[in-house]
Order: C-alpha cells, then sequence, then structure tokens
C-alpha cells in the first residue's frame, strides 16, 4: 500500500524510508519559488493561467496553490 504525503513526510522525519522522496516547494521562504517560475510552472502543467501571488515580497516568491501542488505531487504545504 501506497503511503500518503503526510505519511512520507512522517517517516523522513524519523529517519525512515518513505515511499519517494518528499517534495517541498513554497512551505517556507526557504522554499519558495519565484512567481515567474510558478507563472511558467503552470504553464508547464496547463494549468488555467492567472496572476500568480506575490506572498514574500522581498524575494518575490509566489503562492503555490493546491491545484500546482497536485501536478507538481507537492507533499508539504506551508504558509509563512
Amino acid at each position: 500500500m501506497k503511503n500518503n504525503s503526510r505519511q512520507n513526510l512522517g517517516k523522513t522525519l524519523n529517519h525512515q524510508q518513505p515511499d519517494r522522496v518528499v517534495v517541498d516547494f513554497g512551505s517556507t521562504a526557504v522554499t519558495g519559488i519565484h512567481v515567474r517560475i510558478v507563472e511558467k510552472l503552470r504553464e508547464y502543467y496547463g494549468l488555467e493561467r492567472r496572476p500568480v501571488k506575490v506572498k514574500e515580497p522581498y524575494q518575490m516568491l509566489g503562492e503555490i496553490d493546491d491545484e500546482l501542488m497536485d501536478a507538481m505531487g507537492i507533499d508539504v504545504a506551508g504558509g509563512f
């Protein structure tokens, strides 16, 4: 049986082997993605074109919404 994102993250944090590498883009200011890259990723995955919300203006980090998270297989969501 495949683990879900929460289980895989728990295993990773407990130094156990997850089903796959846990992916984190945008859950913190350290793992954030520039708004232009978020825009290009939405385009790449064939998602609706719309303005990307800036979550951190100094670095111009864009919000990664649920639709993009699902398309990319992101496991960690945040709200910095």
